[in-house]
């Protein structure tokens, strides 16, 4: 016998819940696009032109010095994103050596960072070193600037934590970052379509984010 599938469920009192339906039209756009591979842009000139253009409307809305000019792409999610940044920040990190094959370096991360965070560390072969949180559940830029040092290729900052919403101190985290010779993550996976109407200091605006 086939067991029945679960009907889907509200949880109204999540705000970040993953698990809400989706939209019809979303749906119905995913299905009529199921075949399109956006990792083809010459066969498929429409969509690199659509992601495109995402881009430059997501860059503005995080106040992007040059909107026209920002580089990013479409990932399948956070994950990949947050895998992506660390990846880069490694492979452009002065201390690696990425013909020999040495990457002795670091990433600095709050308590509040995604695991996926955890799994780019494994898959990468960078430390991480995860940082305590303050009284309000955002990171502690004391405790950041006491994690890095000259092997750190990456200090992450929280935009919207899953578990409570909150908000990094991004102004300050930029700072020791920078000051560390180090490159600068910004998730904002949870808050990013909020949080530009909000008077929150995270944008590109508010620090120097990579």
């Amino acid at each position: 016998m086939r067991q029945p599938e679960p009907e889907p469920q509200s949880f109204d009192r999540v705000l970040s819940s993953m698990c809400t339906e989706p939209h019809p039209d979303a749906r119905a756009a995913a299905e009529r696009f199921l075949a399109t591979n956006p990792g083809d842009p010459a066969t498929y000139e429409a969509v690199a032109d659509l992601e495109a253009r995402a881009v430059e409307g997501l860059a503005t809305l995080a106040a992007h010095p040059d909107p026209e000019t920002a580089a990013g792409y479409v990932t399948s999610g956070g994950t990949e994103a947050n895998v992506q940044a660390v990846r880069s920040a490694r492979n452009r990190h002065e201390g690696s050596d990425a013909e020999n094959g040495e990457r002795d370096v670091n990433v600095v991360a709050p308590a509040s960072a995604h695991f996926s965070f955890h799994k780019a560390a494994e898959l990468l072969g960078v430390e991480l070193r995860t940082v305590p949180l303050d009284g309000d559940y955002r990171a502690a830029p004391d405790a950041v600037a006491a994690a890095v040092d000259e092997g750190t290729a990456l200090v992450v900052g929280v935009a919207g934590s899953t578990e409570y919403g909150r908000v990094d101190p991004i102004p300050e985290l930029a700072s020791i970052a920078e000051e560390a010779g180090a490159r600068f993550h910004v998730d904002a996976a949870w808050g990013g379509f909020v949080l530009p109407f909000t008077d929150h200091a995270w944008a590109f605006a508010d620090a120097p984010v990579d």
